[in-house]
C-alpha cells in the first residue's frame, strides 16, 4: 500500500473510533467540558483536511514530462539595485545556462555603487546574450521595483519570461530547461522553488522553514487549481499575459506583491503549472538577523489585504486552527478531559504533518527541516501573529 493511502486508510479508522470513543464518554463530562472537546475536535479535523487536501500534493514525485520540440526562446529578467558584490558572485550563473536561445535582461535601477560598471564588463564579455536597461534616479521615482520590473519586461525580446533576482544562483545549468519543460499546452505561469542557502543558527533554519512551508503552501493550493502566489526569485509566464491583464497595475503602488499578487489574478487554474526538478530551484542567501527578516516579512504582509477572500480564509485556517487546536488541548490536559483521547489526537496530527513533510522534504531537498517541524512550526506561527500585528502599526519599507 502506498505511504499516502497508507495515511489516510490510518486517519479514517482512527476518526471512527474517536467517534465511538465521544458518543460513550462525552455524557459523562460537563457541558463546559463538551463543549472544549467539540471544539479541539473541530480544529483537529480542520488540521487534517488542510493538510491532507492541501499540502499533500508537493511530496508526490512529478510525471516525466518529455522535452519540447523547439525549445521556445526565454527572456531572463533581473532587477538590480546596488547589487555590485551579487551581481559578480552570480550573474555569470545565470548567463551560463545549458540552453538552445535565450537572453537575461538586468534592470539597473538607479544603483548608486559600482553596480553599472559591474554591468559594462559583462556587457563586454557576453554581449549577444545580455540586454542592460539602466533606469535613473529621476524615473524610478515613478514606483519602485515594480516600475523596474515592467521596464525589464517591456525590453525582452522573448515572450517567455522567467524572473530571478541579483542574489539568486540556479542550483544546476539546466534551470531554464526544467522550468520550460513543464510548460505545456495552454500553460502560462510556471512556478519554481527557491530556497534559502543553509547556514549555521535557528534563525536560518526559522527561515528555511518559512520559505519550505510557503512553497508547499503555493505549490499544494496550485495542484488543487487554486494557485494565489509564486516568488518573484523563481517565477515564469508569458509576456502576453502580462500585459493582458495590465501589468501591475492593480496593485503598482504596493512596495510588494510583483508575484503573489500578480499570480492571484493571472492565474486561472488550467493555465498554472510549476516544477519541483531539483535543477530548477533557484537558491539566495537568507537575512542574516532577525532585524532584517522581519523587516522583509512586515513588507511581504502588506499584500494580505489584497488577496482574494477565498484565499485569505483559506491561508488563515491553517494557523488559526492550529493554535486554536493547541489552546484547547492545553485546557483539556488542566482540566483533566480524555487526556489519553487528547494526546491521541495530537499525535495523529503530529503523524500526518511528518508523512507528508517527510516526503516533501526530500522533493524539495530540505531533509533538515523534516524533524524538528513542530517547533519550528510553533515558533513561526507565533513570530507571524506577532509580525502581522506590528505590520498594522509600522509602515513597511520600500525594497532595497
Amino acid at each position: 500500500m502506498q505511504p499516502f493511502l497508507w495515511l489516510h486508510w490510518g486517519v479514517e479508522r482512527y476518526f471512527w473510533a474517536l467517534l465511538i470513543v465521544m458518543l460513550n464518554l462525552l455524557p459523562e463530562l460537563s457541558i463546559t467540558e463538551q463543549l472544549i472537546f467539540a471544539a479541539l475536535v473541530v480544529c483537529w479535523l480542520i488540521q487534517l483536511v488542510y493538510w491532507l487536501y492541501f499540502l499533500v500534493r508537493p511530496g508526490r514525485p512529478q510525471l516525466p514530462v518529455p522535452d519540447p520540440s523547439p525549445w521556445p526562446p526565454v527572456s531572463i529578467v533581473i532587477c538590480a539595485r546596488n547589487e555590485e558584490h551579487n551581481l559578480m558572485e552570480y550573474l555569470h550563473l545565470v548567463i551560463d545556462q545549458d540552453y538552445p536561445n535565450f537572453e537575461v535582461v538586468v534592470v539597473n535601477d538607479s544603483s548608486w555603487d559600482d553596480t553599472g560598471t559591474i554591468l559594462k564588463a559583462f556587457k563586454l564579455q557576453y554581449d549577444s546574450r545580455l540586454h542592460l536597461v539602466n533606469l535613473d534616479e529621476a524615473k524610478q521615482s515613478m514606483g519602485g521595483k515594480k516600475f523596474a520590473l515592467t521596464l525589464g519586461i517591456k525590453a525582452a525580446k522573448h515572450e517567455l519570461i522567467l524572473l530571478t533576482d541579483a542574489d539568486c544562483r540556479p542550483r544546476s545549468r539546466h534551470w531554464i530547461r526544467e522550468m520550460v519543460r513543464v510548460k505545456q499546452e495552454g500553460k502560462e505561469i510556471v512556478l519554481g522553488f527557491s530556497p534559502y542557502r543553509k547556514t549555521r543558527g535557528l534563525l536560518n533554519k526559522l527561515i528555511r522553514f518559512d520559505a519550505f512551508m510557503i512553497a508547499l503552501q503555493y505549490f499544494g493550493f496550485a495542484s488543487r487549481g487554486k494557485a494565489y502566489m509564486g516568488v518573484g526569485r523563481n517565477l515564469m509566464y508569458t509576456k502576453e499575459l502580462f500585459f493582458r491583464i495590465g501589468g501591475f497595475r492593480t496593485h503598482y503602488t504596493l512596495a510588494s506583491g510583483d508575484d503573489d499578487l500578480f499570480v492571484q489574478e493571472a492565474a486561472r487554474g488550467h493555465n498554472v503549472a510549476w516544477s519541483l526538478h531539483p535543477d530548477a530551484f533557484t537558491e539566495s542567501p537568507a537575512k542574516p538577523t532577525w532585524g532584517t527578516w522581519f523587516t522583509q516579512k512586515m513588507r511581504h504582509f502588506t499584500t494580505a489585504p489584497r488577496y482574494k477572500r477565498v484565499f485569505r480564509w483559506l491561508l488563515a485556517l491553517g494557523p488559526l486552527s492550529y493554535l486554536l487546536m493547541l489552546g484547547l488541548a492545553v485546557s483539556c490536559f488542566i482540566m483533566h478531559t480524555l487526556v489519553l483521547v487528547v494526546v491521541g489526537l495530537l499525535f495523529v496530527r503530529w503523524v500526518v504533518q511528518w508523512t507528508i513533510l517527510h516526503r516533501a522534504s526530500r522533493q524539495l531537498q530540505q531533509p533538515d527541516l523534516c524533524w524538528p517541524a513542530p517547533v519550528l512550526e510553533l515558533l513561526l506561527t507565533f513570530v507571524q501573529l506577532w509580525l502581522y500585528i506590528m505590520n498594522l502599526i509600522v509602515k513597511p519599507q520600500k525594497w532595497n
